[in-house]
């Protein structure tokens, strides 16, 4: 099975998250999946971006939360990956396979390859909204997610609750800019989503869509104004000064004075 021709245009278009490298070469220092999640890896990632995160607040680092940092890595790797697949079903019926041994990218934070597959070519083509669901699931959830999720927990110590939410957070979020992107395909994406949503190792720690009864300005807007995304867990970013809570937040409904909006 041969990848439509113009999925990596397409992904180079929409920019930000979606971007992806292509077999990256020996000189980009991109590394294999598994190498970029283990523990010396991560421990350095999780100290650089704890230094920016603390250089921003104006902090030394040691007075930044840990955990912080480990959210923010796991969420923008998360992200990564929700984009690159929602980009590729819902514009293109293809589903790459975005699985440890064809995932790669730089051991570093800010390295030259965010995310690249060793063979673009690897994946699916799905023209039922049903089989891109499944892939998806079986391709990113039970796969390079999972192992994503295993190793923040394991090396950063935080809660796997935390990681799950912050996941499918992201993959609400990817929607949502996607939409934006291509409104030719907006109903597609979202249909895509909420079929992911409904994956059961998605629903079972990430969140639920629940409008019912959330004040103004709580829950993470999705399609249509009667429904919104409300996660299951906190990223903790509200531990950053004048970082308040997420609309999404598992707090938010209880506290929504506390809510930064658009974030």
């Amino acid at each position: 099975m041969t990848a439509p021709d113009s999925w990596l245009a397409t992904l180079e278009e929409l920019g930000g998250f979606f971007s992806l490298a292509a077999a990256p070469d020996a000189t980009s220092g991109a590394v294999p999946w598994p190498d970029v999640l283990a523990e010396p890896a991560l421990t350095g990632r999780f100290a650089a971006v704890r230094a920016v995160l603390a250089e921003g607040a104006s902090l030394p680092a040691a007075d930044l939360d840990p955990k912080v940092a480990v959210s923010a890595v796991q969420v923008s790797l998360a992200s990564r990956l929700w984009s690159v697949a929602l980009a590729g079903a819902a514009l293109h019926g293809w589903v790459p396979a975005l699985t440890g041994d064809n995932l790669v990218a730089s051991p570093e934070h800010r390295g030259p390859v965010p995310l690249g597959l060793r063979d673009p070519d690897a994946g699916y083509a799905v023209s039922r909204p049903a089989d891109a669901a499944r892939l998806v699931g079986e391709l990113v959830v039970e796969a390079g997610l999972a192992d994503l999720e295993t190793a923040c927990s394991r090396v950063g110590r935080t809660p796997r609750r935390v990681l799950a939410s912050n996941s499918t957070s992201a993959l609400v979020g990817g929607a949502r800019v996607l939409a934006r992107l291509r409104p030719d395909r907006a109903a597609a994406t979202w249909s895509l989503t909420r079929s992911l949503l409904d994956h059961p190792a998605v629903a079972a720690g990430g969140g639920t869509v629940d409008p019912d009864g959330l004040p103004v300005g709580v829950g993470g807007p999705m399609e249509r104004p009667d429904e919104a995304f409300l996660r299951s867990g906190c990223c903790v970013f509200y531990r950053l000064p004048e970082h308040g809570l997420c609309p999404d937040c598992v707090l938010a409904p209880s506290r929504p004075e506390q809510v930064t909006p658009g974030h």
